[in-house]
C-alpha cells in the first residue's frame, strides 16, 4: 500500500514537473518571439496567438489601456482559433472596468451566473472567460482576454489562469517598450514634418528688404510655436508702387501656418490684379470665404506705397491700427478699418489715404507685440509701443525693429511668448 501511495505521489510530482517544463518552454518561446520585434501590433499578435495555443482557447483579444484617464481603452488585436465564421467577441465594458479596479486575474467559467456581472448580456456562445491584466511597473497597460476553453465542459482551470497571468506579466514590459518605440517614431516623424513646415514658412516670408531709393524697409515675424500664423510681405507692383501687408491668422501652429500661406498667396494675386487695396481685400475675402472652413479668419492690413510722392492708400480688415510717427512729435494713428477676412463673402472694405513725409515712418504690427505678457500677466500695450516708436523714430527702420523687439522681450522676461510677433516698418529718409 505504501508503495502504491509513493507511486501515485511520484506520478503527481512528475506531472507537476512536466507541466512546469511545458510552461517554461512556452514562456521561453514567447520571450524569443516577441523580443525580436519592436512593432507593437506584431508583438501583441504573437502574445495572443501563443496564449490561445497554451491553454487551448477559441478566441483571444488584447485591449490596450490609454496612458491618460481621458484616453479610453481600445481593442488593438483580436485573434481567433477555429472557424473563421465565428462571432468575434468584444470585451464587455463591465469586464474592463472590473480589471481597471482590481488589476488581478479573473476566471469566469459560468459568466451568466456570476453575481459581479449580473447585468451583462453575454453572447450565447460565450461559455468561459479568462481575463488577466498586463502590468508594467505596477501600471495597467493592457488586458488579455481569452474565450471558451476547447474540448472542456469545465472551462479554464486554475493552472490555465496561473500560466496566462505569468505570460501576461512577462510580456507586458515588452508591449510597453514596443508602444513607446512606436510613439517615439511618430514623434520623430512629426518633428521632421514641423521642421519642413518651418523651412517652407521661412521661405514664404521676405528674406531681404526691397531696395527703393529714399526709403528703408524692415520686417520680422517671430512665431510663438514652431510655426506661426502671422506674416508680413512686400509686394512689388508693375507701376513701381509697393504693396505692404501684415496679417494675423486665427489660431497657432501648423493649421494657422497653412492658412497663412493660403492668405499670402491669395492676397498677392489680388494686389497684382487690383491695385486698389480695398478692392484687393474684398476679392481676397471672397476667395477665403469660399475656400476656408467656417470659424477661421484673418486680420490683415494692406497698404500701397507710391515711392515718388510718399502717398499711401490702405485698407484694414480687422487688424491692429498702424501708425505714422515722425520728427517734431508727429504722430498719426490710421483709424480706418473694417471686418476681418473670412466672415462675410460680399463685404465691402473702405479705402483711406495718408502721405509719408520725409523723416516719417509707418509702423505696422500684430497683436503679439502689444499683448505680450510679463510674469505678472501685464500686457505691453499700445502706449508703450507708441512711446518707444516716438523715442527712436529717427534711428532708421532696422534699428527701430530691433529696439522694439528687444523691449518686448525684456518686458516679457521669463514668461514664454504667448502669440506670434510681427513688425514691419517703412521709413522715408529725410
Amino acid at each position: 500500500m505504501d508503495a502504491e501511495k509513493e507511486l501515485v505521489a511520484l506520478r503527481t510530482e512528475v506531472n507537476h514537473l512536466r507541466r512546469a517544463v511545458d510552461e517554461l518552454s512556452i514562456l521561453n518561446e514567447l520571450a524569443s518571439a516577441i523580443s525580436a520585434s519592436q512593432d507593437v501590433t506584431e508583438v501583441i499578435q504573437t502574445i495572443t496567438k501563443r496564449s490561445l495555443t497554451a491553454v487551448q482557447a477559441e478566441q483571444g483579444v488584447i485591449t490596450l489601456v490609454g496612458t491618460e484617464a481621458s484616453d479610453p481603452t481600445r481593442t488593438l488585436v483580436r485573434t481567433m482559433s477555429g472557424s473563421a465564421e465565428s462571432e468575434a467577441f468584444r470585451p464587455d465594458q463591465s469586464l474592463l472596468g472590473w480589471m481597471h479596479l482590481n488589476k488581478r486575474p479573473l476566471l469566469l467559467n459560468n459568466p451568466r451566473d456570476d453575481e459581479r456581472f449580473g447585468g451583462v448580456n453575454w453572447p450565447d456562445n460565450v461559455r468561459s472567460i479568462l481575463c488577466v491584466p498586463m502590468l508594467a511597473q505596477s501600471r495597467l497597460i493592457g488586458i488579455l482576454t481569452l474565450y471558451n476553453k476547447k474540448r472542456s465542459e469545465d472551462g479554464f482551470s486554475p493552472s490555465d489562469q496561473r500560466l496566462i497571468a505569468i505570460l501576461a506579466s512577462q510580456s507586458a514590459q515588452v508591449v510597453e517598450g514596443a508602444r513607446l518605440y512606436e510613439e517615439e517614431r511618430q514623434l520623430i516623424t512629426m518633428r521632421q514634418e514641423v521642421q519642413l513646415a518651418q523651412e517652407i514658412q521661412a521661405n514664404l516670408l521676405p528674406s531681404t528688404a526691397p531696395v527703393v531709393p529714399s526709403y528703408e524697409f524692415a520686417g520680422i515675424s517671430i512665431p510663438a510655436k514652431e510655426v506661426g500664423g502671422d506674416y508680413f510681405d512686400y509686394i512689388p507692383m508693375a507701376d513701381g508702387r509697393m504693396g505692404l501687408a501684415v496679417g494675423d491668422v486665427s489660431g497657432k501652429g501648423v493649421g494657422a501656418a497653412l492658412l497663412m500661406a493660403t492668405s499670402q498667396a491669395t492676397l498677392r494675386g489680388q494686389v497684382v490684379a487690383f491695385s486698389d487695396p480695398a478692392e484687393a481685400l474684398g476679392r481676397t475675402n471672397f476667395l477665403m470665404c469660399s475656400a476656408t472652413r467656417r470659424g477661421t479668419f484673418v486680420t490683415l492690413f494692406l497698404a500701397v506705397l507710391d515711392p515718388e510722392t510718399g502717398g499711401i492708400s490702405y485698407a484694414n480688415a480687422g487688424h491692429n491700427r498702424p501708425f505714422v510717427v515722425g520728427p517734431n512729435g508727429k504722430f498719426e494713428i490710421l483709424t480706418t478699418g473694417s471686418l476681418v477676412l473670412g466672415f462675410l463673402p460680399k463685404h465691402t472694405y473702405e479705402r483711406a489715404e495718408t502721405v509719408l513725409q520725409p523723416g516719417e515712418s509707418l509702423v505696422i504690427y500684430s497683436d503679439g507685440v502689444t499683448e505680450a505678457m510679463n510674469l505678472a500677466s501685464e500686457q505691453f500695450e499700445e502706449e508703450r509701443l507708441y512711446e518707444l516708436a516716438k523715442k527712436h523714430q529717427g534711428d532708421g527702420s532696422g534699428a527701430m525693429v530691433d529696439r522694439i523687439i528687444n523691449e518686448v522681450r525684456a518686458f516679457a522676461g521669463e514668461r514664454p511668448q504667448n502669440d506670434d510677433i510681427t513688425l514691419l516698418i517703412v521709413r522715408r529718409k529725410p
